[in-house]
């Protein structure tokens, strides 16, 4: 009977020194995350962040040209918009219009 042996390449922890199977994402010793596991969640943060609304108002204020952005992401909201999303908005606007005529 043929055994083959697949050797598993080491790894230290960024915290105690403690090596440990690179397949290994948490430190036996003392329970820290591997800093790759690490940067994986960082990023996957970062891409959730961008699509929240705080997260789309830092990529307009980080941008050299403020008002552009913000007509960029005007126009890209607006064209995800279904009809009946923009005539939402439009029956909103009437609404709001008609207020304020009425309180002038």
């Amino acid at each position: 009977m043929l055994k083959i042996f697949v050797e598993e390449s080491m790894s230290k922890c960024s915290v105690c020194g403690q090596e440990s199977p690179s397949v290994d994402m948490e430190c036996p010793t003392c329970g820290s995350f591997s800093s790759k596991l690490a940067r994986i969640i960082a990023e996957q943060e970062a891409r959730e962040e961008l699509q929240t609304f705080k997260g789309q108002c830092k990529r307009i204020f980080a941008s050299d040209d403020v008002k552009q952005a913000l007509i960029d992401e005007l126009k890209l909201k607006w064209s995800e918009l279904s009809k009946k999303g923009v005539f939402a908005l439009f029956v909103i606007f009437v609404f709001v219009f008609a207020l304020i005529v009425t309180v002038l």
